[in-house]
């Protein structure tokens, strides 16, 4: 009988992780920045946010989010608004991971609503409430003509952000997978989500490495 993977905090934030996190954060900001150059109606500001937390779990994903809107609200102070989105963005796609949500196709069309859902559910609000349904962002101008139009500003919000949000998700996590698809086995391991994206015929070498691996950083510490 299988025994349930346990998590720890201790093995979220292994060395390999925290190293992740700093281009995870890098990755989204290239990501943010050529969307907005490319005036293109959606963001790609979370793919390192999703990459972390594909691999390393809810907590580094998040980590990786909220400093991704911490260091990039310097420059744009917009982005500080958004960094309970980014969070969320790590935290749901981390516990999809932990749960080999992305190992069917099934199982990825499902995950896919869930991340894009959790990004309207978290980022509405805040468009809505705080900036009036506008921030200046990529979809700002078809929720303005949608406003325009006679549609509610929750109404224009949730529609354009629903439509976008899940092309956005949907070419994130791709770029994500293809990212992974070349990251070594015996890399892979070394993450706590790491092992899910290895072929089920791996594992049994790959947990074999992995409790190696983890030795030997008991043994360095």
């Amino acid at each position: 009988m299988e025994t349930k993977k346990k998590y720890s905090l201790k093995k979220d934030f292994s060395m390999v992780a925290l190293l992740l996190i700093p281009i995870a954060v890098a990755i989204n900001f290239v990501g943010g920045q050529l969307a907005s150059l490319l005036k293109l109606p959606f963001y790609l500001d979370t793919i390192g946010t999703i990459l972390a937390g594909m691999l390393a779990g809810p907590w580094v994903g998040a980590v990786a989010g909220a400093l991704t809107n911490v260091v990039t609200g310097i420059a744009n102070p917009v982005n500080f608004y958004f960094i309970p989105v980014n969070v969320i963005v790590g935290l749901v796609t981390g516990f999809l991971s932990r749960g080999d949500m992305f190992s069917k196709w099934w199982k990825w069309i499902i995950s896919m609503v869930i991340m894009a859902l959790a990004s309207i559910i978290s980022a509405a609000p805040i468009v809505v409430l705080v900036f009036g349904g506008i921030t200046g962002g990529g979809t700002s101008l078809l929720t303005a003509t949608l406003m325009a139009s006679g549609k509610s500003i929750w109404q224009s919000v949730i529609s354009v952000e629903l439509i976008f949000t899940v092309i956005d998700r949907i070419i994130s996590y791709v770029i994500c997978w293809l990212i992974i698809k070349v990251i070594p086995m015996r890399t892979l391991v070394k993450y706590s989500c790491g092992e899910f994206y290895i072929s089920k015929k791996a594992r049994a070498a790959a947990e074999a490495s992995k409790a190696e691996a983890e030795s030997e950083e008991d043994e360095d510490k």
